[in-house]
């Protein structure tokens, strides 16, 4: 009993504090979880091309992609082994070029962050503010969440089999605060594990202590990536085509390639290969800039446990894998948190500035074996 008092308060203004903010973030990873199909078939102009012929050069692309986007510059590029899949340009002020691999036709130019889905994934990963401060904001409101949740696990756990049923089951017959009160345990109870996984994932994603702390828990060390012998000013570079044969010869079976202009004297590229665990099973293989050749691969089955972790969460999180049924899962889980934030705020507001709702006998008596509300009689 004493352990519960003091988590109630604590799970009590932990939810008002930050209530708004989790709900936002809820609301628009429910959204996130159909990303790709919904962003397909509303924007098919520019994320499906028909087929026809070989595909032209990466170089010949980007030079196309460079003439239609001048104003910034190109920082990678992205293409995939689908062949109704457009060929990507990506610039430093966080816009993609769409093109067609076949044609070198144009499709369309895309803000990462400002518009349709892309807004909102910004919304959701750092709330539209800078990056740096929005991210440490949205990973610490997701850390304070699990406590939430587990302090809520604590607080709802039951004494008997008989409260155990009670507490599971939503009583109809009350009205007022003791149906906010019911709603809000019973909805909890069974949202509680899909809400830990999304939180316990998403948490490495924000948070790159967070990240790092997979290493030691999977007893693995981080492996850092080859470091060129020198570095030159300015930094030549070979082209996309050098590099992208160079990738291919590594990978020859990859479904996703991915490609940067060198950085700190290095080019590192990852593909995905087609026998890859999940679609963020990265392979890596590093370039020398000048000549593009290869310095160092390694594939996804080579890396560190805590990456393999990092990249597997990331995936579950984002609901790239686990099909429509884990996305299902995923949505259904995200939306109840709205629901419990506005049971749990509108149980608060009655019990302090509300009147008390005679209920029947019969609800009453149903509600009585519930732990929670034996604690909340007590402490008031």
């Amino acid at each position: 009993m004493s352990v519960r008092k003091v988590l109630l308060p604590l799970h009590l203004w932990a939810g008002l504090t930050l209530g708004l903010i989790l709900v936002v973030m809820s609301v628009t990873g429910a959204l996130l979880v159909w990303r790709k199909p919904v962003e397909t078939r509303l924007n098919q102009d520019k994320f499906v091309v028909a087929p026809g012929g070989a595909r032209l050069a990466p170089d010949d692309l980007v030079a196309r992609a460079r003439v239609a986007h001048p104003g910034a510059e190109l920082e990678s590029i992205r293409y995939y082994g689908d062949p109704t899949a457009p060929f990507l340009a990506y610039y430093t002020d966080k816009e993609f070029v769409h093109l067609n691999p076949y044609t070198g036709q144009v499709l369309g130019i895309r803000k990462r962050y400002g518009e349709g889905l892309g807004w909102i994934e910004g919304l959701h990963k750092f709330l539209q503010i800078e990056p740096s401060i929005g991210e440490n904001i949205t990973g610490y409101t997701a850390l304070t969440f699990g406590f939430i949740i587990l302090s809520g696990i604590v607080l709802w756990w039951p004494a008997t089999r008989k409260a155990l049923k009670a507490g599971l089951t939503l009583n109809r017959k009350l009205k007022g605060r003791p149906w906010n009160l019911s709603l809000h345990k019973a909805l909890g109870a069974y949202a509680a594990v899909i809400l830990l996984v999304s939180v316990s994932t998403g948490v490495p994603i924000s948070l790159d202590w967070a990240k790092d702390a997979l290493y030691p828990l999977t007893g693995s060390t981080k492996i850092l990536p080859p470091t060129p012998v020198t570095i030159t000013a300015p930094m030549a570079f070979s082209g996309f085509d050098a590099a992208a044969r160079s990738v291919i010869g590594v990978f020859p079976n990859a479904v996703e390639t991915y490609i940067p202009l060198p950085k700190r004297g290095i080019v590192a590229a990852y593909v995905i290969e087609a026998s890859a665990a999940h679609p963020n099973s990265r392979s890596y293989v590093w370039l020398e800039p000048a000549t593009a050749l290869v310095i160092q691969a390694r594939p996804y089955a080579q890396a560190a446990a805590g990456l393999r972790l990092y990249y597997w969460m990331m995936s579950l999180h984002t609901g790239v894998m686990g099909g429509t049924a884990w996305r299902i899962i995923l949505l259904l889980g995200a939306l109840s948190v709205p629901v419990l934030a506005y049971t749990g705020t509108a149980s608060y507001l009655r019990r302090k500035y509300g009147k008390t709702v005679p209920q029947p006998a019969t609800a009453r008596a149903a509600s009585a074996p519930v732990p929670l509300a034996q604690l909340e009689k007590a402490s008031d």
